[in-house]
């Protein structure tokens, strides 16, 4: 049953072209048979059988097959309902935040016994209309999740309280109203916090700056606004929290190597 947490999950063994992409959501790739290389935001992984990598919807990244056959599931994921799903849980962290020793690739190998067989299971499920099929979703993801915190407790960042909690909210309202006029100095003073250490500790937890963070987010939603829409590129730069196009262009062409006219051109080619 295609659930709220999970809003796109195929099986591929298809050849892919590189190229370098955000998703609005996060994506989750568990590699059932041959090799790939996985560049996320600059850092370089070798997925081989039994991985499983995770990408958050702001990290830009692009894919190599190193070894065919190439297989894959893979899981477009939406952090905000693991969230909703698993409240009182570090588990749904895996997805956005990025604490040292945070290692995007995980072999699940050793730590669940047939792990592809479990891949297989939430597919099924995912895509069925069987009667409680979302709860069974729900419960095989968590199972997915257990798994790899098991083989790689470090890619959780301990469950927030105090002001590392309201770090957590600062996030939640950055995901939601990136699009706004926002700064930083502002979202401090709402949460009661002070700007440096709030920005200490939200680099600390998110692994990015907040200001980056809203960054990532502005440019990861214009990406997708590029490919699925006619719009110009202006009126881009205002939906996504932009102050002016000459902006937006320079922040983009920094991020990507070209402008968004030029990416939008490149992904309109792509077959």
């Amino acid at each position: 049953m295609k659930t709220p947490l999970i809003s796109q999950m195929r099986y591929s063994q298809a050849d892919q072209t590189p190229h370098s992409h955000y998703h609005l959501s996060c994506e989750m790739v568990f590699v059932s048979a041959g090799a790939a290389e996985f560049v996320i935001d600059g850092k370089s992984y070798v997925a081989e059988e039994n991985s499983l990598v995770f990408i958050s919807s702001y990290e830009q990244h692009e894919v190599r097959v190193r070894r065919r056959p190439y297989r894959r599931y893979f899981a477009m994921v939406q952090a905000a309902e693991v969230e909703r799903a698993f409240p009182s849980s570090s588990l749904p962290g895996i997805f956005q935040n990025r604490p040292q020793g945070f290692s995007h690739c995980v072999s699940l190998g050793g730590a669940a016994p047939e792990p592809e067989r479990l891949f297989a299971r939430l597919l099924a499920e995912w895509d069925s209309p069987a009667p409680y099929g979302e709860p069974m979703v729900r419960a095989l993801l968590e199972e997915v999740l257990i798994h790899v915190y098991r083989a790689c407790p470090q890619n959780f960042a301990p469950l927030e309280t105090g002001a590392a909690g309201r770090v957590r909210e600062v996030q939640r309202y950055i995901e939601s109203h990136f699009a706004e006029d926002l700064r930083i100095s502002d979202l401090a003073k709402a949460f009661y916090m002070n700007h440096c250490y709030m920005t200490h500790l939200f680099k600390k937890q998110v692994g990015y700056s907040p200001k980056q963070y809203l960054l990532l987010n502005r440019l990861s939603y214009a990406q997708e606004l590029l490919e699925n829409s006619d719009l110009p590129v202006s009126q881009i730069a205002f939906q996504c929290g932009f102050g002016d196009a000459n902006n937006f262009i320079r922040a983009f062409r920094e991020s990507f190597g070209l402008s968004p006219s030029q990416f939008r051109q490149r992904e309109g080619s792509r077959p």
